[in-house]
């Protein structure tokens, strides 16, 4: 069995996976290079796979006692019930047994030949100084790792490949791309943000939100012309200025920032200039159809746990972990009739795998660290 196939196997879980993609990560941030992840997703994998290919696959891995496993699949039916009729028996040709013990043995192992072929491309993820390899598994999803979009669209050939042979399809839908530059190529594209910026302050174009307080100021003075309301002129004033010196919060990375930092203000929701700037692959294509690519500083959800390609795990941190805690301190505090042994208990069986799943492979800066102890006390 190969050593990046994780998911039904003992002690090979998704923390694994992750701590695997982290360590790549930050390898490629200390040695300035490019990585590039494919994430695929199998569309129904356990019930697509040829029961041919099974065989043809266990045979060339040596596995004995093949026969008896051809002949008990061999033999699999189904009648479909619609109403009081039923169908003719069905002969199944695909798909492992469902609730059967060897089943995801046998997956594992079809799949196995499939990461074989990945290896025997030759083409690795390329960053230095840190144990080379091009993919990682966890049951039936498939992450890519590579330095070039060129290598990238070779292992999707090789995946088609597979898929047409086999049966096994790869949704395309639901299977994304993405990507960061880090090191010397980040510090140039950072740079034409910063004097973007600064051209944007300089010239300190037109402000959607300058037409927005003229036509309230117009208002007001139609208002008063009138004789119709006094308003109080101080909270006006005060939005006002706040209105013009608001920060926007970038679509991509989350962070607010001042006006200047954005490629332009007519656009009501822009992305700031750095994540303009920032480079993200283009290209990628699998069986002719170019996959959809997600920008870098977006945080993706990878086995149940989110985070980016600069391991920014800030959405997993408050959507997930401290939300829960939050809602769980929320729900304690509306039901004060509840006794102390169940309280602890509630807490015990709910937030204690909240933190073991993905609390122990995020990163915890001190700050967030601080307010989710002040949260649990």
């Amino acid at each position: 069995m190969e050593g990046s196939k994780y998911g039904f196997r003992a002690h090979r879980g998704v923390q694994m996976v992750i701590q695997r993609a982290h360590w790549v990560q930050q390898q490629a941030m200390k040695e300035s290079g490019t990585l590039i992840r494919i994430d695929l997703d199998f569309k129904n994998a356990f019930h697509s796979a040829g029961n041919s290919c099974f065989w043809a696959i266990l045979r060339g891995l040596g596995v004995p006692d093949v026969d008896f496993l051809e002949d008990l699949y061999g033999k699999s039916w189904m009648k479909i019930t619609v109403g009081t009729g039923c169908s003719a028996p069905i002969q199944l040709d695909t798909e492992t047994v469902q609730g059967s013990v060897l089943s995801p043995l046998l997956f594992d192992l079809f799949l196995n030949a499939l990461l074989r072929l990945l290896d025997a491309t030759g083409i690795k993820h390329g960053i230095k100084r840190t144990p080379q390899w091009n993919h990682a598994a966890f049951a039936d999803d498939l992450s890519i790792y590579v330095c070039t979009v060129r290598d990238a669209n070779k292992i999707l050939d090789v995946i088609h490949e597979f898929e047409s042979w086999s049966g096994l399809w790869i949704s395309i839908p639901k299977s994304l791309a993405t990507g960061a530059m880090y090191g010397t190529g980040m510090e140039i594209r950072q740079e034409g943000a910063k004097a973007d910026a600064a051209k944007r302050k300089r010239d300190a174009g037109p402000d959607i939100l300058k037409l927005q307080i003229q036509a309230l100021g117009a208002m007001d003075e139609a208002l008063d012309a009138n004789n119709i309301a006094k308003l109080s002129t101080k909270g006006q004033e005060a939005w006002r200025i706040n209105s013009a010196t608001m920060y926007r919060q970038c679509p991509i990375c989350n962070i607010k920032k001042g006006n200047c930092h954005f490629p332009t203000k007519l656009h009501l929701n822009p992305p700031c200039l750095e994540c303009k700037h920032a480079w993200k692959p283009s290209g990628i294509k699998f069986s002719r159809t170019s996959l959809k690519v997600i920008h870098g500083k977006t945080p993706i959800r990878l086995l149940g746990i989110r985070y980016n390609m600069w391991l920014d795990s800030t959405a997993q941190r408050h959507y997930v972990v401290m939300d829960g805690i939050t809602d769980m301190a929320c729900f304690l505090r509306k039901n004060r009739d509840i006794s102390i042994e169940n309280r602890l208990r509630l807490i015990e069986c709910t937030l204690a795998p909240l933190l073991a799943f993905s609390g122990l492979v995020i990163i915890w800066p001190e700050k967030e660290f601080k307010r989710l102890t002040a949260t649990f006390v």
